[in-house]
């Protein structure tokens, strides 16, 4: 019975490890912004995935006016990539700030192609 203990508790310890850096990333704040076309108008249904020291970590699509938002990020450089059919993949760089008030919205212009 101890001996199954101990494997469970080594077992939780892994997840927990595996798991940490993702778990701590989470809860602190909300990023928004805006996804346009080349020629200015809105692009609707871009997929947009948030990744976090090389793991996907969020993900979302815009909306109707191009608007998406993440909630749940914390401080660090986030990596964020947008994807939609007949356009070139855009990505930014975000290093979300110890102060997470104070991020503005991002703005993305992706290319047709």
């Amino acid at each position: 019975m101890k001996r199954r203990m101990r494997v469970l508790a080594f077992a939780a310890t892994l997840v927990a490890l595996g798991q940490g850096p993702a778990m701590a990333q989470r809860g602190l704040t909300r990023i928004t912004g805006k996804v346009s076309a080349d020629g200015g108008g809105p692009v609707a249904g871009v997929q947009i995935k948030a990744v976090f020291g090389g793991n996907k970590i969020f993900d979302t699509s815009s909306n109707d006016n191009g608007e998406w938002s993440i909630g749940g990020m914390g401080k660090g450089e986030w990596e964020l990539v947008f994807d939609k059919a007949g356009y070139a993949q855009g990505r930014a760089k975000v290093l979300l700030p110890v102060d997470l008030s104070r991020v503005p919205p991002i703005a993305v212009t992706l290319k047709k192609g």
